[in-house]
Formats: C-alpha cells, structure tokens, sequence
C-alpha cells in the first residue's frame, strides 16, 4: 500500500464508515455544513483510533485523515443515492395521483438521471472528503501533542 501502514487500514476505514453514515442520515444532510463538518469529525476519529495503537507522524495524521474523509464522502455519495432511490419508489405512485408521471419525472428527473448525476458526483464526495478529513486529522494531531 505504499506509505500506509497496515495499522492504519482499520482506523481509516472506522472513521471513514461512521463519518460517511452520519453525514447521510436525512435530517442531518439537510444542515447544509454538517456533511463537511462530519468529514472533519471523521479525520478526527481515524487520527485518535491511530493514536490508540501507535504513535503517528504529523504525515501520518494527514494521509489517514485524507483516506478517512475520502472513505466518508464515498459512502456518504453511495448511502444518499440509495436514500433517494427508495423515497423515489415510495413517495412515486402517491405523487401519480396529483402529477402525470411525465411531470414528474421531469421535477424528479428520473432514475436515470440520479445515477448519472451520482456517478459524476462520487469525486467531489471523495475530494471534499479527503480535504476536509485531512482537516480534522491535522487538527487533531496538533490539538493532542
């Protein structure tokens, strides 16, 4: 892997995972900054599960921080369109009766459009999340030494 050690793998993705889960919870997505904030949040948990098992570098706490927050805006991206996916299918056959299906397929722009739109929004998630996890594992570093 590189720079990575394997000590790093398990706290990258535990941060990455609970960052990427709690930035897609509905009520929070819908606070505009708290999906970034949670990028930070898990850069921070991956820099203290690290700090658990060995002593990091201040390079340490970058790169993991960077991979956490790229792990996070992946699921993040992934969990979002599976959200959306399911309230489309649900909320769907109620909306026919007061939209024709063509309305609303062009207000909701359709299946096809969401999944073009999610694979062309998957790097953004990623770059954010790795710039924003690099925050928080950077912050924690220099906050705990």
């Amino acid at each position: 892997m590189g720079y990575i050690r394997d000590e790093m793998v398990k706290p990258i993705l535990i941060g990455g995972v609970i960052g990427g889960v709690l930035s897609s919870v509905p009520v929070i997505a819908c606070l505009n900054c708290c999906c970034c904030l949670l990028y930070v949040l898990s850069g921070v948990i991956t820099a203290y599960l690290m700090s658990k098992e060995f002593d990091p570098s201040d390079r340490d706490y970058l790169i993991s921080g960077a991979l956490s927050g790229g792990v996070a805006g992946f699921v993040n991206c992934v969990l979002d369109t599976l959200i959306t996916f399911i309230t489309y299918g649900v909320m769907a056959p109620f909306m026919a009766n007061y939209y024709t299906s063509e309305y609303m397929n062009m207000m909701m722009g359709g299946p096809t459009s969401l999944m073009i739109f999610t694979i062309l929004s998957i790097p953004l998630y990623i770059i954010l999340g790795a710039i924003f996890g690099a925050v928080g594992g950077m912050l924690y570093g220099k906050l705990m030494k």
